[in-house]
């Protein structure tokens, strides 16, 4: 039998499911804790206001990715490069939805900057990074700009790049870590 889930983790699905549904403005706590099946005390018990609500999912999102490159980094060849290599590979891997959950989230987010705080603190903590990749600095900074400037146009479907082209664009980069280009 396997255990049951965490409350809070049954409130970030369902949180998560309706801003797929109806967007992150329209969510309501009322809403999630009817969707988590729980009552609107016990959602508020986890998370007293919207706002932590939302600042839970940007972060729980970033674990995510950060646990999908750190996987994909495990499946590499060890070498200065591997963690590099795992960002891009997590980045060109991201599900369709998860693009519309940070999506909605970053729409949320133009309302209250502060629910980015961790976004911004995972990319500090990712350029620092950037230096021990085998890769001179500015080099590296300039692939993951990139990789990062192709998920956000296709986030916002602003992206003019057929497949083809975005998987060019891919290649390319993947050439530029590896110093072939």
């Amino acid at each position: 039998m396997s255990p049951r889930p965490r409350t809070r983790e049954v409130i970030l699905d369902a949180a998560e499911e309706l801003v797929l549904n109806v967007g992150a403005a329209h969510m309501t706590l009322e809403a999630v804790a009817e969707q988590a099946g729980i009552s609107k005390g016990g959602l508020i018990y986890h998370f007293p206001a919207k706002e932590a609500l939302l600042e839970a999912m940007v972060s729980r999102l970033l674990q995510r990715f950060a646990e999908r490159q750190a996987e994909t980094a495990m499946s590499l060849p060890e070498g200065p490069k591997r963690e590099l290599l795992a960002y891009l590979m997590a980045s060109f891997t991201d599900a369709e939805a998860t693009k519309r959950l940070s999506a909605s989230l970053l729409a949320a987010s133009a309302n209250d900057p502060k629910l980015l705080d961790p976004v911004r603190e995972y990319f500090r903590d990712w350029f620092a990074r950037l230096g021990t990749c085998g890769l001179k600095f500015e080099r590296a900074a300039v692939i993951s700009l990139a990789v990062d400037g192709l998920w956000l146009l296709e986030l916002l479907q602003l992206s003019p790049l057929d497949q083809g082209q975005r998987a060019g664009v891919s290649q390319e980069l993947f050439r530029l870590v590896d110093g072939s280009a």
